[in-house]
């Protein structure tokens, strides 16, 4: 048995996967309030009492899932990394072991991807943690890949911008990604890849668009909002 944060009793590795596993489908399926811990026993083939000997509340699983998902995620891509000198092979490394992941716990990913909203405010501060931890690393491995390219590394805030956008790509597969309708996981990976790298260090014209278009989307907007 381990413990977490408030007092939270976890089962060994082998019942704590599977009680994982099957509260995330479930969460995945029907949201967080439409689950309930009577639901997860009897998908779990366990007693309500039996649940409660491992779990106060369904708080908990929400909990575990978010940080062995995060801790998973963050300890793969360091064991990965540690092989790789090359910056654009440990940005490929990044993609692919987030998205590798994202295909064999399609549950689980959509669970993180909900928030932690439900959570005390101190079980809120450790999973920002772990995520920041891994938030982090991507940031770093944007930044070699810039330097190894000769490309211009931006400021912090724009450097934090071309982190979130390559994780927004990532993350967000998972509301429209089919393997029967869009290909291969790894044809994606290389998607992401490519998309980003050749757009990452693409200096943008000196032109007026953004001026131009800029002002007449909002102007139409605006006219809209009024209408």
């Amino acid at each position: 048995m381990t413990h977490g944060s408030n007092g939270a009793t976890v089962p060994g590795k082998e019942g704590l996967a599977e009680i994982l596993r099957f509260s995330a489908r479930l969460m995945a399926q029907r949201g967080y309030h439409g689950t309930s811990l009577r639901d997860i026993a009897s998908e779990t083939g366990r007693s309500l009492a039996g649940l409660y000997h491992y779990f106060r509340t369904k708080e908990d699983l929400v909990y575990w899932i978010n940080v062995r998902g995060f801790s998973a995620l963050t300890k793969s891509l360091k064991a990965v990394l540690a092989e790789l000198p090359s910056p654009e092979d440990r940005l490929y490394a990044l993609i692919y072991n987030h998205l590798d992941y994202f295909a064999h716990h399609r549950d689980e990913m959509k669970v993180l991807m909900l928030g932690t909203h439900n959570l005390t405010v101190e079980r809120i501060e450790e999973i920002r943690r772990l995520k920041d931890a891994y938030t982090d690393m991507g940031r770093q491995l944007v930044m070699e890949f810039l330097k190894s390219r000769d490309c211009e590394v931006p400021d912090s805030k724009g450097l934090a911008r071309l982190t979130y956008l390559l994780f927004g790509m990532m993350n967000w597969i998972f509301g429209w990604y089919s393997p029967q309708k869009h290909g291969t996981g790894k044809d994606l990976v290389d998607d992401i890849y490519t998309t980003f790298v050749d757009g990452v260090c693409a200096k943008p014209k000196a032109n007026d668009r953004r001026e131009r278009v800029g002002k007449l989307v909002s102007a139409l907007q605006r006219e809209k909002h009024h209408e």
